[in-house]
């Protein structure tokens, strides 16, 4: 067998689908490479350097796929480089508040992994996911805690519940874009009496097991941006947003709503899968406008899932928001978004 060809191959390959995110697609074949950037990444340098050990230069044309490897290494290197750590994420303020957002996995019967972890850490809100009927009787005990609470639950591994024990002013669940997968929007105010809004969400992924595409997700993150730009009071949205933190669209989320990802300068903070470290990957991500600052974010034990929880303390610095209006290019990509998930969800599953 001749290596030097399978050493060439495999660098196209990881080069190749480097970029693939790249690509104006909404299909899961494109955005799955935006998932895996880390693990892409390790394979790029492990492919590099065999071929700095055993291949160095063996024809004329193998400056080709090296320049490659290093050109999909810088663009990996660019793309994850504002989330590794540089300032220290563990603070504390006396009216911090803790907010606890888990997908619990629906077919999870270990109830009490979470109902300890929850009385272990004694968080100010929690929000879970995937929680159906069973989860919710499984949860019940919690409402002598939590004097606060909005219900969701589903069977369709789309189900939601909150619990606050800070004041809980006015509530609301919206299908943003499909019957089938629910937020909650929660106005709360803390210990200050500061206003503040809540949201909880979790858009479906684009897989071959789940959508095709990316557009319900898209339009999802899209029209809530929009809500959160109109907020006049600061505003924290978190849950499985079925994408990482660098994508295109979590960083438009960002960019319409006018709110900073918790992970910038702070660190990955890997969520899923839970059982495998090599393919982790932060896709329970966290958002805040200003007004907001973030004290502590934390990976949290398992608890039975295929999601680890998430753990951040937040401190609500002030009440007031003032956003500028979307310009109206922004206006059209909502628009456009918003309209292409509600296709999407007349095509992928009816509603």
């Amino acid at each position: 067998m001749d290596w030097i060809n399978v050493w060439i191959i495999f660098a196209t390959l990881f080069s190749v689908v480097s970029f693939f995110p790249l690509v104006n697609s909404s299909h899961w074949i494109f955005r799955v490479f935006d998932f895996l950037r880390l693990q892409i990444l390790a394979l790029l340098i492990l492919t590099l350097c065999i071929g700095f050990a055993f291949f160095p230069l063996v024809h004329s044309s193998s400056w080709i796929f090296y320049f490659a490897l290093l050109a999909a290494i810088g663009y990996q290197i660019r793309v994850i480089l504002p989330y590794l750590p540089r300032i220290s994420s563990q603070r504390h303020h006396p009216d911090g508040i803790t907010i606890l957002s888990v997908n619990v996995m629906q077919k999870n019967s270990s109830y009490e992994k979470l109902l300890e972890l929850i009385k272990e850490i004694n968080p100010c809100i929690v929000l879970t996911m995937e929680t159906n009927k069973s989860w919710e009787r499984a949860l019940s005990s919690l409402e002598k805690h939590y004097d606060h609470s909005v219900k969701v639950p589903k069977e369709n591994r789309y189900g939601m519940h909150f619990y606050s024990k800070l004041e809980l002013t006015d509530s609301k669940v919206h299908h943003l874009i499909s019957s089938e997968h629910p937020s909650i929007e929660a106005h709360l105010k803390d210990s200050q009496g500061n206003d503040f809004v809540f949201w909880g969400i979790h858009p479906p992924p684009p897989s071959p097991t789940e959508k095709p595409t990316a557009r319900q997700k898209d339009g999802e993150l899209m029209k809530l941006a929009a809500f959160v730009r109109q907020s006049a009071v600061p505003v924290v949205v978190c849950g499985d947003f079925n994408n990482v933190c660098w994508s295109q669209s979590s960083k438009q989320f960002g960019r319409i709503s006018r709110m900073k990802d918790a992970r910038i300068n702070k660190g990955i903070y890997a969520t899923f899968p839970a059982k495998n470290r090599l393919f982790r990957i932060p896709i329970d991500l966290f958002f805040h406008s200003k007004g907001v600052e973030i004290l502590n974010l934390k990976v949290l034990d398992p608890i039975g899932s295929d999601h680890l929880p998430l753990l951040a303390e937040i401190h609500v610095v002030h009440s007031e928001k003032p956003n500028p209006e979307l310009k109206a290019e922004q206006k059209a990509v909502v628009s456009e978004k918003v309209e292409d998930g509600k296709a999407a969800a007349m095509e992928e599953n009816g509603n």
